[in-house]
């Protein structure tokens, strides 16, 4: 009788091995790399994000984040603005946990498609951002954006 308590009692650290194995793969350290990417630690951002060799293997909203780390890595050194916007445009229509992140990715994917002179593009992903519910600091962000791509159509 001993024994077979004993048997039970095994599978417990192969479940929570399972359960780790199975949270690498959905989740993945998308989490850390957007704090890495907040705090400017870039490098530690990008090995972070390289790390994922599955992403298809995260959750839909793990993926949506995995996108948007890419399209702001990918406006660091080197600049690859093409790559910015498909990541971004990724992560827009992609599962953002909060209308504010929809909102704020939206906008930084006008930033960049203003970037690559497509400003009448920008301007309505732009609107678009304004449209989607946000915070007051998210508004004033916006604001910025706006005022950036109206110069640039004087230009």
């Amino acid at each position: 009788m001993e024994l077979n308590r004993g048997d039970r009692s095994a599978y417990l650290p192969f479940t929570g091995a399972a359960l780790l194995i199975f949270g690498h793969f959905r989740y993945g350290p998308i989490r850390p790399a957007f704090l890495a990417l907040q705090r400017g630690q870039f490098d530690t951002a990008r090995k972070l994000v390289e790390s994922i060799r599955y992403p298809n293997l995260l959750s839909a909203q793990s993926r949506a984040y995995f996108h948007w780390l890419r399209g702001a890595l990918a406006t660091l050194e080197p600049v690859d603005l093409s790559v910015a916007e498909r990541e971004l445009q990724l992560a827009v229509d992609g599962k953002l946990r909060t209308s504010n992140d929809r909102c704020v990715a939206t906008a930084a994917l006008a930033e960049i498609v203003s970037l690559s002179k497509d400003l009448d593009r920008a301007s309505s992903l732009l609107d678009k951002a304004f449209q989607i519910p946000h915070n007051a600091g998210t508004a004033q962000h916006l604001e910025k954006i706006r005022s950036r791509i109206r110069e640039a159509n004087l230009r």
